[in-house]
């Protein structure tokens, strides 16, 4: 948790983290237009769809703070509230691997009975074909190799497993500090 109590005075964990997932919708329904076959922006639906699994994972593991506490006087503080990821890393299988053991098991399951995808192959293998998509095919005029991997319409299911998989999730909320 690389102590993030000790870096604010308040700290408070929400699985999943609302502020978060709600992020996370915004960047699903932007791919879900941008899916359109007459919209003619599949790079940009592409990396939606990625930037949404990403979030989506992030609001598993994120903490909610508040930066620059002051008390004001008659026992109410206040500040900034924001919310810290566990990594701010993109790597879509970085950010699974730190998911608590129970919620790794949930999208595991969810995926394995899902009948769309591969059998034998684990979610995390999943993630793992994603891992650079958003980083490379931003830049793909430079690098076309990483556009060969993306399977369109497994990324698009698995966008929508993980969105259904946290919106099932019940809520969780932790007061660290």
């Amino acid at each position: 948790m690389n102590d993030i109590t000790s870096r604010y005075d308040y700290v408070r964990k929400e699985i999943p983290d609302r502020q978060v997932q709600y992020v996370a919708d915004q960047f699903f329904d932007a791919a879900e237009i941008l899916w359109l076959p007459e919209s003619g922006v599949l790079i940009p639906a592409i990396v939606n769809s990625v930037l949404a699994i990403e979030l989506y994972l992030k609001s598993l593991n994120a903490y909610s703070v508040i930066k620059n506490l002051e008390y004001y006087g008659d026992g109410i503080s206040g500040g900034l509230v924001t919310v810290e990821p566990k990594t701010s890393r993109h790597e879509l299988t970085k950010i699974f691997e730190i998911l608590e053991d129970d919620i790794k098991d949930v999208l595991e399951t969810a995926f394995a009975r899902s009948s769309i995808f591969t059998s034998g192959v684990s979610f995390r293998d999943y993630l793992s074909t994603y891992d650079d998509v958003f980083i490379k095919v931003r830049y793909i005029y430079e690098d076309s190799s990483s556009f060969r991997r993306v399977n369109i319409v497994e990324l698009q299911q698995l966008m929508k497993l993980t969105r259904s998989v946290v919106e099932s999730l019940p809520r969780k909320t932790m007061v660290l500090k």
